[in-house]
């Protein structure tokens, strides 16, 4: 006989009470915790790439740019992520640790998180109205797959890849990176 093992409902405020003195990081989706797994040398240096872009972007405007330890609030899901870059844009946050509003979300693929970064993540990220882009990075090959808004139907998402050579173009700050600059430093 198999045995079953009882995964308590843990609240949302328990959660953040636990995260703010775990050395380890947390996901939370709705009573459930998930431990986040570590990053690759390539994870970082991508992560690394676009944050520094955007902050001399957003330099002088009221967006800012978070990385991996800045929780993403989604309130009506009940539901905490972290995803490796975000903007916000927003005068509106008033939470120190968590957004709740970002304009642009970017998750860099791992063989661990792939699945639920296509999919869950995903899911969630869409009926955040505030979200215009969802990017999503290869750490292995020049790769990006890119979910825009579309403005004339929010419901409606536009779906673009990038690959070595393209300039990849961002909504929420009216300019463009190029693939090349995601990937310095980690492919040839």
């Amino acid at each position: 006989m198999l045995a079953h093992t009882v995964i308590p409902y843990l609240s949302e405020a328990d959660y953040l009470a636990r995260e703010m003195t775990s050395p380890e990081r947390h996901e939370y989706v709705d009573g459930v915790i998930f431990a986040m797994t570590g990053a690759s040398r390539a994870h970082n240096q991508i992560g690394g790439n676009i944050v520094s872009f955007l902050h001399g972007q957003v330099k002088n405007t009221p967006c800012r740019v978070y990385m991996s330890a800045v929780k993403l609030k989604i309130a009506d899901k009940k539901t905490y992520y972290y995803p490796d870059v975000m903007l916000g844009c927003s005068r509106q946050e008033t939470d120190g640790y968590a957004v709740t509003e970002p304009c642009l979300i970017v998750e860099i693929l791992s063989p661990a998180t792939a699945l639920t970064d296509k999919r869950e993540k995903w899911a969630a990220y869409q009926h955040i109205p505030s979200v215009q882009e969802y990017c999503l990075v290869a750490q292995d090959k020049y790769s990006i797959k890119k979910y825009t808004r579309n403005p004339a139907n929010p419901q409606d998402w536009f779906l673009d890849f990038y690959g070595q050579g393209d300039q990849v173009p961002l909504v929420c700050v009216d300019t463009s990176l190029s693939v090349q600059d995601i990937y310095a430093g980690v492919l040839a």
